[in-house]
């Protein structure tokens, strides 16, 4: 067949498939099924008999679909290159039917997928494991449509699952996500930090997962890095960088952070006073402590009473060390006093009032020293000192602050407040989100027997079930069995009693296969 030839007759193709479309939507009482055209060297022919309108019409959509696919061309003729050879293994089969389970028929639902998959994939990096190359493609198309499976899903895929998505525009993501996946594995290592020149050139967002990774195992490499690339990195980048610093925090970094006070950046200098809010031994604390020293006075014939005074207005350097501009609709002087407490150790306040920490939190109290108790909780929080955050708490709730008591106690506490707030499903979820996952056994098994017993019990798992997903120790399963046994009508505690058992089920099974 010409060239000419072959051009005309895609013409007359699309034009007789258009009409057999027409035909299929009025209906062929209404207008009959156009005879084939010339399909070429294919020699179709129509059928020898007189066939009824509406096989015609069946007859056609299945010819005319077949010939417009095999008459397109492909937008290249050139191969891709081959894929290079993976340097992980393949996942253990067990895993892989649970992957392709959770991706095609999530066991908790469609909306808990995304967990589930997190944890495969997890699962599989730690195990040093990869995709099989038969899911790659269903993944792929999972991870692109959700961003927080992105860069798990490039640590698993290797060799193959990169060079795939490099045959498709909109997998392009795969390529930077799997470099920040490397740098990210390689520090994972104990002693292996990526070298100056690889950290520069990493994108933002993993830059700062790679740089919380080396402060894991090595906080002065991960200090290191971050001041290499100080003075050309952005502002932004500046500030996730100093927050990255949390994670090993010590003395060590107080130089680093003294040089961001003075940073051009509001937003820096800000999150620097804030870390170093956390080390009460630095520089900054004790000018902190001389400048509330003279603020704090204890009145009444014993000594009992307490009085706080509020600060004058701040010179430079007490501008510098953070005692900058109030936010809207505060009291700069009260906010002023609250940045003193909140920087000064939290072992001035004894010197000070002569007293513990439960007796100074009541004579505050007292006093109405609502600016210092803030900043002392804003002390407590960042430095976790169990024995505040206990005389704190006596005097009233505050979730932040449980995590600096011990985990035990932090345990025993939010379950009282449980207790307290088992008819008020909008107050749960913030107190139980109060225990950091995974959950103890204990706790776990206390929780759901107080959910349980409250009388709005659907409410109560509906308000907590992101928590129940996280932090639920498998403990629990035996006693949300009984429980979803005896749920009778209550269609929405049953749906969501079953996803949480479905959920955790597989989460184990998955971790499990990895084994």
């Amino acid at each position: 067949m010409s060239s000419v030839r072959a051009g005309s007759l895609v013409t007359d193709v699309d034009t007789w498939w258009r009409e057999v479309g027409n035909a299929a939507l009025v209906g062929t009482a209404r207008r009959p099924v156009p005879p084939l055209p010339d399909l070429g060297s294919a020699q179709v022919r129509a059928r020898a008999s007189a066939a009824p309108r509406e096989e015609a019409l069946l007859d056609a959509a299945a010819l005319g679909a077949a010939a417009l696919r095999a008459g397109r061309r492909l937008p290249h003729a050139e191969a891709p290159d081959s894929a290079p050879d993976d340097r992980r293994p393949v996942a253990p089969r067990r895993a892989v039917q649970l992957l392709e389970l959770v991706m095609t028929q999530p066991p908790a639902g469609a909306a808990q997928r995304t967990g589930l998959l997190a944890h495969w994939l997890q699962a599989a990096d730690d195990a040093g494991c990869r995709v099989p190359h038969a899911l790659l493609p269903t993944l792929l198309e999972l991870a692109t449509g959700t961003r927080d499976l992105r860069r798990p899903t490039a640590a698993v895929v290797d060799e193959r699952g990169r060079w795939l998505a490099g045959l498709r525009p909109d997998w392009a993501w795969v390529a930077e996500a799997a470099a920040g996946a490397d740098a990210r594995t390689a520090s994972r290592a104990a002693g292996s930090s990526p070298i100056l020149e690889e950290w520069a050139r990493l994108p933002s967002a993993d830059r700062v997962s790679v740089l919380a990774a080396v402060r894991a195992h090595d906080p002065t490499e991960g200090r290191e890095l971050v001041a290499a690339t100080w003075h050309t990195d952005s502002a932004r980048d500046r500030r996730a960088h100093l927050d990255a610093l949390r994670i090993g925090l010590g003395p060590e970094d107080e130089p680093l952070l003294e040089t961001a006070l003075d940073d051009r950046a509001g937003t820096v200098r800000e999150a620097a006073a804030e870390l170093l809010d956390a080390l009460p031994g630095s520089a900054r604390a004790l000018r902190m402590a001389q400048r509330l020293r003279p603020l704090v006075r204890r009145t009444g014939m014993l000594g009992r009473g307490l009085e706080v005074l509020l600060p004058d207005e701040p010179d430079p350097a007490a501008v510098r060390d953070g005692l900058g501009k109030p936010p809207p609709r505060r009291s700069a002087r009260g906010w002023w006093l609250e940045l003193l407490c909140a920087g000064a150790p939290l072992e001035l306040w004894p010197e000070l009032t002569g007293a513990d920490p439960s007796a100074t939190v009541n004579r505050l109290a007292d006093a109405q020293a609502a600016d210092a108790l803030a900043g002392i909780r804003r002390a407590v929080r960042v430095r976790r000192d169990p024995h505040w955050a206990a005389a704190l708490l006596a005097r009233g709730w505050d979730p932040a602050l449980v995590p600096a008591l011990p985990r035990e106690l932090r345990e025993r506490v939010v379950l009282k407040r449980v207790d307290a707030t088992s008819e008020r499903p909008h107050e749960i979820a913030s107190v139980v989100g109060a225990v950091d996952p995974p959950w103890s056994p204990d706790f776990s098994v206390a929780l759901v027997s107080r959910l349980r017993a409250s009388k709005l019990g659907s409410a109560m798992v509906v308000a907590t079930m992101p928590h129940l997903l996280a932090g639920l120790d498998p403990a629990a399963l035996d006693p949300l069995e009984r429980w979803l046994a005896s749920t009778g009508a209550d269609q929405t505690l049953t749906t969501h009693l079953r996803n949480l058992l479905q959920f955790h089920s597989v989460k184990r099974s998955i971790s499990e296969a990895f084994r």
